[in-house]
């Protein structure tokens, strides 16, 4: 007899999953928080729990196509992350989030029903957390009132035009390069220009490959590729592995991709015990020397800018080892890479190694170029997401498997908001929606347009 859950759906005991499974057991939430330790190590259980039910995902996670970020939360309470779900498809960043993009357009039920082949017991009722009170039911209920408010339909009409816009910039800089392509003023000029169409690229990118516009995942995939890849040169696939796992787990130290800098950059004393601690150094020694490692902590306030100039050709050179045929043989889970995320990312080298060939007459000028947008573009792009998390609250592993969902979201995020409100669509256009950081946060079907309306309305309560 199946077991039903607190969505009303029926819940089976596992068909086959991995081990024999004699029948469902109980849990304490120690007992799961102890069995991150082990983490998929050899015959060893991969639990997360869902609505104080236990699930052991093992043998899902070396195919499953949701790239990293479901390993954040093994071992952990899931249930928060499991509810930032809309009404047309269940959104999640961990393992149902992975099922869906493996089964596409499954409906909220199906994906329960999924959920059962990996069910394995229930947590003790003496362990019981509701979610049903408190900041979770909260947000849930805003949550419902935005649904009804039709806050999470995407405009169509605006999405065409501001990838009219972005494409515009794009011109606009091909245009100065053609005309001006001999002087050092037109090549920064129009380096300014590429590298601001790719930091808006980047901003509508995020959206799409958030399934905010379309319905049909497929699309926003496809769409995904030729802004995200083919016009900004990252790919959908290693995008997806390192954003999710962000949102899985924001400033929380080891875990988040955003904050994994050191030593190039430091942002907690959580990294500096890291980089100093005995047991670190060694390994640390390894890549960097310890007095070069000193010396980029000590002196970051001054290198801080040029660092994160050079953040996009960093990401570039991740996103093109990502797409590699074995790139990822010794990852516990696989994010999948299609033949056209990699053509795609071709097409993006080939139509900007050509503008430089064909319209910069020198080496010297094009080198520039190559360098002034990079630069520029990395930024932009950096920028903003420093102002978004950086400076916040930063959580050990332990202190985020203590944290309920939401309040995560809220502490280790800020918004950017303008001093003068009259200013604010600057700030919006420049962030790309994104300066309502934690609105985002809280659920990422928000389509731009609303956020700013739903952060007042938030701000009303909290």
């Amino acid at each position: 007899m199946g077991i039903q859950d607190e969505m009303g759906a029926t819940i089976m005991p596992p068909q086959v999953v991995g081990n024999e499974i004699e029948g469902p057991k109980t849990f304490w939430r120690e007992e799961i928080l102890r069995s991150r330790n082990a983490k998929y190590q050899g015959d060893q259980p991969c639990y997360l729990i869902i609505d104080n039910k236990v699930y052991d995902v093992k043998d899902f996670l070396p195919d499953h196509p949701g790239g990293s970020a479901i390993l954040t939360r093994l071992g952990l309470d899931a249930t928060g992350d499991y509810h930032v779900t809309d009404s047309r498809v269940t959104y999640l960043y961990y393992f149902v989030y992975m099922l869906l993009y493996a089964f596409n357009n499954f409906h909220p039920s199906s994906t329960h029903d999924l959920l059962g082949n990996f069910y394995v017991g229930d947590i003790a009722l003496e362990d019981i957390n509701s979610t049903k009170e408190g900041f979770t039911k909260e947000i849930r209920e805003i949550r419902e009132l935005f649904k009804k408010l039709n806050y999470f339909e995407s405009s169509k009409l605006y999405y065409f035009l501001k990838l009219s816009s972005n494409l515009g910039i794009c011109a606009l800089s091909v245009g100065v390069l053609y005309i001006l392509g001999n002087s050092i003023l037109g090549v920064l000029i129009s380096a300014a220009l590429m590298a601001l169409f790719w930091q808006q690229c980047g901003w509508l990118a995020h959206d799409i490959l958030h399934h905010q516009l379309f319905d049909n995942r497929n699309y926003n995939n496809l769409l995904g590729c030729f802004v995200g890849s083919v016009c900004q040169g990252f790919d959908p696939g290693w995008w997806k592995d390192k954003h999710n796992t962000h949102h899985a787990a924001p400033n929380v130290h080891g875990q988040d991709p955003d904050i994994n800098t050191h030593p190039i950059l430091s942002w907690s004393e959580h990294a500096l015990t890291d980089l100093f601690d005995p047991e670190f150094a060694k390994e640390n020694s390894k890549i960097l020397p310890q007095w070069l490692i000193h010396l980029m902590v000590n002196y970051q306030t001054l290198s801080y800018f040029p660092i994160l100039s050079a953040a996009r050709i960093s990401w570039c050179i991740q996103s093109i080892l990502f797409i590699l045929p074995n790139s990822q043989a010794n990852q516990p889970s696989h994010m999948p890479i299609s033949k056209i995320q990699r053509i795609s990312l071709v097409l993006h080298y080939i139509w900007f190694g050509s503008i430089i060939f064909f319209l910069i007459d020198n080496w010297f000028l094009r080198f520039t170029f190559i360098i002034a947008t990079q630069a520029i573009c990395g930024l932009l792009l950096a920028l903003v997401f420093a102002l978004n998390h950086f400076g916040m609250k930063i959580l050990t592993e332990e202190e985020s498997s203590k944290t309920d969902f939401f309040v995560e979201q809220v502490i280790t995020g800020r918004d950017v908001i303008a001093s003068n409100p009259a200013n604010q669509w600057i700030v919006d256009w420049f962030c790309g929606g994104l300066d309502y950081q934690i609105e985002h946060h809280a659920s990422t079907k928000e389509v731009f347009g609303t956020l700013g309306t739903i952060s007042h309305v938030a701000s009303k309560k909290y």
